[in-house]
This record gives structure tokens, C-alpha cells and sequence, in this order.
């Protein structure tokens, strides 16, 4: 018999009242005779990677994060080191790991890919040592993130909406990135660093991201002008975004860079307070998820 702990934050997403049906559901999904399980409820960001870290020590066979990426971030950190299982029930905003793995959002069906436990193993990446595992990034990106997390509306018109209202004034930022050795410089809306494809809501910021590779890719987003930004919207949307000429991606296995500006940094979708020096890096083939069978 394999332990299975659901850590549950109540807070994230738009749908707190299909969380609160997760008992019912994984009564009727998951196979008594292969599985034990049990639901544990959060009460914090910090309480999450308690009780992640608690559920690997006391040797549970797979650790589900039910909730978005800042959810999947914290027991991540957790279990990570640990010979746990990542399992994920998407419940949060964007969930962006959850797309780019190709897991439903739909609790019964993310509970049968869980069921059936096909693993695969993944790389993670970290900022300063922070562990993200889908992306993070400084610029822009951060900002929205950084509003985002101080709204009490969740959901992509809510996330659409602080994009709409930073973006006429937000002025382009010069970086000198130091990208495997080599220097870049440029002036960009925001540079982000891809695990996966995507922020969430399906907006692809690196189409041909893998989460196997061994890399990261750097991606160097120029701001498009104001009258084209419904047009650059809808090539996030459609995988297409890397024709448009204004989003460069360069591979790599380490960055490092120095703001001038001491401001947050997205990582999986939170806004964190970093020093200005930054390094970021890829740690391969580090933790172990379930996936259906043809994620990429």
C-alpha cells in the first residue's frame, strides 16, 4: 500500500468549494486497494512547506500539492531531496505546471492521473538557492505578480486586468546577463527564466520549453508597442509567440545578473524579495512527478 498526503491551500484559486469535495472525490477515484490517503488543510505559504517536509520524513510514497504554482512551489521545497512523488491536483489561478504537463484542471480526472501513477522526472531551477520549478523572472512579470498577490480577486480577468493597467507606464529596463559565460545586453519589459512553457492561463512565453532538458530558457521580452498588444496577447496565447521578433529565448544551465533595484522576483508565480545579485541555475533531473502518460 502507497501513502498518498493531499496538502490543500484553501486560499488559492477561484473554486474553494470543489477543494472542499476532495474527500468525496478521492473516495470514488482512487484505488483503496493500492493507496492510503489523507487531506491535510494549510494555513500558510510557510505552513505548506512544513508540512511538506513532514510528509517526506515520515516516509509518505507521494505528496499531492492541491492548489496553483505557489502551491507546488512550497511542497516542492518541502519534499525536495526526499524519494517522494510529486502528485498535483490543480486548484490554483494559472497553474501553469499543470498545463505544461498536460494535467487536467478537473479534480476527478488530475486524481486519475494520479491513480494510475506514471512518474516522471523532472528538473527543477533556483534564484539564489530559492527553488522554483515553472518560472521565474525580473521585470514586468514580477510586477504583475507582485500585484497580483495584493489583490483579493483571483483569476484571469483579474490577472488580465493589472496587466492592462501597468502596462502603459511600465518603461523597458536595461539588463547585462552573463548567460553560461557569455554577456547579453539588453533592454526589456522583463526577462523571465523558463522551466516550463508558461506563467499560467495557457500564455506560452517559450513554446518549445522541455522540463527535461537540463536548461533553462532565458526568455528577453521587449515592450511592444501599445497598438500591437492585442495581437502579441493572442500569439501567447497560440503557442506563437517566439515569431513575433519580440521575444529572444537563449538556452542555458546558468545566468547571473545585478539590478539596480532591490525589487521582487517572480519565482512559480509569487513575488520574492532577493538581493540585487542574482544567479540562477538548473538542477537536473531533480524531482519526481506524475504525469499522463504523453506529457512532454
Amino acid at each position: 500500500m502507497k501513502k498518498i498526503v493531499f496538502l490543500v491551500n484553501p486560499n488559492s484559486g477561484v473554486n474553494h468549494s470543489r477543494k472542499a469535495l476532495l474527500k468525496d472525490y478521492a473516495a470514488q477515484v482512487l484505488d483503496a486497494e493500492k493507496y492510503t490517503w489523507e487531506i491535510i488543510f494549510s494555513k500558510s505559504a510557510g505552513h505548506l512547506f512544513e508540512l511538506s517536509k513532514s510528509a517526506a520524513e515520515n516516509g509518505a510514497d507521494i505528496i499531492v500539492a492541491v492548489g496553483g504554482d505557489g502551491t507546488v512551489n512550497q511542497v516542492a521545497k518541502g519534499m525536495f531531496g526526499s524519494s517522494a512523488v510529486l502528485g498535483l491536483v490543480p486548484a490554483g489561478s494559472g497553474n501553469g505546471l499543470a498545463h505544461h504537463l498536460n494535467i487536467p484542471v478537473d479534480i476527478p480526472a488530475s486524481l486519475e492521473v494520479i491513480n494510475k501513477a506514471e512518474e516522471k522526472v523532472i528538473d527543477t531551477c533556483s534564484v539564489n538557492g530559492e527553488l522554483f520549478v515553472s518560472i521565474a523572472g525580473v521585470g514586468f512579470d514580477a510586477l504583475v505578480a507582485k500585484k497580483f498577490a495584493e489583490t483579493k480577486r483571483r483569476g484571469f480577468l483579474s490577472y488580465l486586468n493589472i496587466v492592462t493597467n501597468e502596462y502603459t507606464w511600465y518603461r523597458p529596463r536595461k539588463y547585462k546577463l552573463n548567460i553560461d559565460g557569455k554577456i547579453y545586453k539588453r533592454e526589456a519589459l522583463f526577462v523571465s527564466f523558463a522551466n516550463t512553457n508558461q506563467f499560467g492561463y495557457n500564455t506560452i512565453i517559450s513554446p518549445d520549453a522541455s522540463i527535461e532538458d537540463g536548461l533553462i530558457d532565458v526568455c528577453i521580452m521587449k515592450k511592444v508597442p501599445l497598438l500591437l498588444a492585442p495581437g502579441i496577447i493572442g500569439l501567447l496565447l497560440t503557442r506563437k509567440i517566439d515569431s513575433s521578433g519580440y521575444v529572444e529565448i537563449i538556452r542555458a544551465k546558468e545566468v547571473s545578473f545585478t539590478r539596480r533595484k532591490n525589487r521582487p522576483v517572480n519565482i512559480d508565480g509569487e513575488p520574492v524579495k532577493l538581493t540585487p545579485e542574482l544567479t540562477v541555475k538548473v538542477n537536473p533531473a531533480s524531482l519526481r512527478v506524475l504525469v499522463p502518460g504523453s506529457a512532454k
